[in-house]
């Protein structure tokens, strides 16, 4: 397929990993801003998946639990995400200094299919803060996501049970909101409670400052286990 002008490849997205390994003397802090690219593609799926804009491949085998973006000119697009001869397709509108990010998921007959993840509607109000996690690691099972936030230093369950797409919409996903500061959060498979938080494998810390928000997104791990993101 020719490459089309109008559709420039960028650089892939380079996020800090927000995972510390098990033994790890403690959490990373984070995050450097995104770089804005137009398109983020988040591969939630089981597979790489090709990515096109308007029938031209723009991310060839994005590797499952792995991100890309691409630089598509500013307009109406229909983008596709391909596996083998299985596809799913929907319009996008690119927005001069927007990013859009959408990902890859596991439909429930698992066939791949889209949802997308931009916040638009979370207003965060003066002097506070707001995090979300969207389970996006198939392979990873029920999970156990803790967290300490500003206003509240004892670990507290985020929701319970914790499952690959628990909310079938990301935007559905809720916000939680707390004062400036530091958010903690740590995952973890076993025990289902707050013991686990010692020794959790992944640890990631969001210092956020007022009308500040973040998603975390964890994602499968190459060789097993779960990873984070922030967006």
């Amino acid at each position: 397929m020719k490459a089309s002008p109008s559709i420039v490849r960028v650089a892939r997205l380079l996020f800090l990993p927000f995972v510390a390994a098990c033994g790890s003397d403690g959490p990373a802090a984070c995050c450097p801003p995104a770089e804005s690219a137009g398109l983020r593609i988040v591969n939630a799926f089981t597979a790489p998946v090709d990515v096109l804009i308007d029938d031209e491949v723009v991310i060839q085998s994005l590797a499952a639990g792995a991100i890309d973006s691409a630089a598509p000119a500013t307009g109406s697009h229909i983008l596709v995400l391909r596996r083998r001869s299985e596809f799913v397709s929907q319009s996008i509108t690119i927005a001069p200094g927007a990013l859009n990010t959408i990902a890859a998921v596991r439909a429930p007959n698992g066939t791949v299919t889209t949802a997308v993840l931009d916040d638009t509607g979370s207003v965060v109000p003066s002097g506070a803060t707001k995090v979300r996690v969207l389970h996006l690691a198939p392979n990873a099972g029920e999970l156990q996501v803790y967290r300490t936030q500003p206003d509240y230093q004892q670990p507290i369950s985020w929701q319970f049970p914790f499952t690959y797409q628990a909310q079938p919409d990301p935007l559905s996903a809720p916000f939680f909101q707390s004062t400036v500061g530091s958010w903690e959060v740590r995952i973890w498979q076993t025990p289902a409670d707050a013991s686990g938080w010692a020794n959790a494998p992944v640890k990631v810390v969001i210092p956020l400052k007022s009308g500040e928000k973040k998603t975390i997104l964890m994602l499968d791990k190459p060789g097993g286990g779960v990873r984070v993101e922030l967006i």
